[in-house]
């Protein structure tokens, strides 16, 4: 492991400071338990070696896809996730095992958390959701002509997860 030449620098703080926002204090933090800051070192360049060699590419995909939709929270699920490459065939007894959908068509919709897209439920499928390794309700939503992506586009899909029902339409 590389340390910076001279301490109490900006450069330090700037390790120091990478070494936190990468979670790699905390690994040698807990390494400390079980051995020597030597052996720390070089314990921590093994394990971030074998990490990289061992990514997912379906674990990275959903963690894509959760950072886009804004489902920051549900990061920490993911990692003790297993993806099931056979999950993603239509559950057998569908549609007897499918949760209810919680909305309707002409339901007023918005996306949670924030302040941005909102409009019509205008249709619906059942679909496998990547980012929750399950299946659940995705809705096409006829995006309001007040709503901010209904310049460029007219209609919109969603997890059912990410929609509440919108009451009034925001005030612009």
């Amino acid at each position: 492991m590389l340390r910076p030449v001279c301490h109490k620098t900006d450069e330090y703080r700037d390790y120091q400071q990478a070494l936190d926002d990468f979670g790699i204090a905390e690994l040698l933090a807990k390494l400390s338990d079980y051995c020597e800051l030597q052996e720390q070192e070089s314990l921590v360049a093994v394990l971030i070696s074998q990490l990289t060699q061992s990514i997912d590419a379906q674990l990275i995909a959903n963690y894509l896809s959760a950072i886009n939709n804004n489902q920051q929270n549900s990061l920490p699920r993911l990692i003790t996730q297993h993806f099931s490459p056979s999950s993603v065939d239509l559950p057998e007894d569908f549609p007897n095992t499918a949760k209810t959908p919680r909305f309707l068509y002409g339901d007023k919709l918005r996306w949670i958390g924030s302040d941005t897209d909102w409009g019509t439920a205008i249709g619906r499928f059942y679909s496998f959701a990547p980012h929750l390794c399950s299946w659940t309700w995705c809705y096409l939503i006829w995006l309001s002509k007040d709503s901010p992506s209904a310049a460029w586009i007219s209609a919109d899909i969603a997890w059912e997860e990410d929609l509440e029902a919108l009451d009034a339409e925001p005030m612009l």
